[in-house]
């Protein structure tokens, strides 16, 4: 994980870390940019950790990392904050992490229909609306996790509305809770799957990360 200051950001950055600019970021936003050679230097590092070196990472056609064999992972990046999550663990399948800026209540409560199913909304109707923000945005990171853990897996696009979280407790700096599938991604996908999110209170952002097991566990 590492901060980074987007106002600082010059090209020449990708030189000092001896990574190359990507043809299709040359015409892209400075801020894009820096997103982009911030996460790619945390996968590096955590690549480097489990003892595999890489002078870069680069991106499928669907813009997924195109990982060195063994490793599985995942970047993310939310304003000036980069992240990335590796691993070479057989049993790891798929890695998710994602970063997101603490959503103010007026915005959480906006964005709340789009992001919680209906249980997930009737859940939080007694929190304050502080503890609702922080549910919210916990709500919306974990899923975003959740996605980049079985997309690659799985190859199936799904939605906010597709997977539920049992419970997120507003007053934790740091815990795990419950995602639970509810649509059918693949043979080995299906609704009730379960699986492990860990969450993290990193001051300004929120922090999650789901890892997939080899067997998927089921109610």
């Amino acid at each position: 994980m590492t901060a980074f200051d987007v106002q600082r950001f010059d090209d020449s950055a990708f030189a000092t870390h001896g990574m190359a600019l990507p043809e299709n970021l040359t015409r892209a936003i400075t801020k894009r940019r820096a997103e982009y050679l911030a996460g790619r230097v945390c996968a590096r590092h955590a690549l480097a950790a489990l003892d595999i070196h890489v002078d870069a990472l680069p991106s499928l056609a669907d813009r997924q990392v195109d990982w060195p064999t063994p490793a599985r992972g995942s970047i993310t990046h939310a304003h000036d904050l980069a992240a990335a999550l590796v691993s070479t663990a057989p049993d790891h399948q798929g890695l998710g992490v994602d970063a997101e800026r603490w959503l103010t209540p007026e915005r959480a409560d906006y964005l709340a229909a789009s992001i919680l199913t209906r249980r997930e909304h009737q859940a939080i109707q007694a929190f304050t609306p502080k503890q609702r923000a922080r549910v919210i945005t916990l709500t919306f990171s974990l899923k975003e996790s959740l996605f980049k853990a079985l997309y690659p897996l799985t190859g199936t696009r799904f939605y906010f509305h597709d997977a539920f979280i049992e419970e997120i407790d507003p007053t934790a700096t740091s815990s795990q809770c419950i995602l639970v599938l509810d649509r059918v991604l693949s043979d080995a996908w299906q609704p009730g799957a379960r699986l492990i999110g860990d969450l993290a209170d990193m001051n300004d952002h929120a922090l999650t990360a789901v890892i997939t097991t080899a067997m998927p566990s089921l109610y």
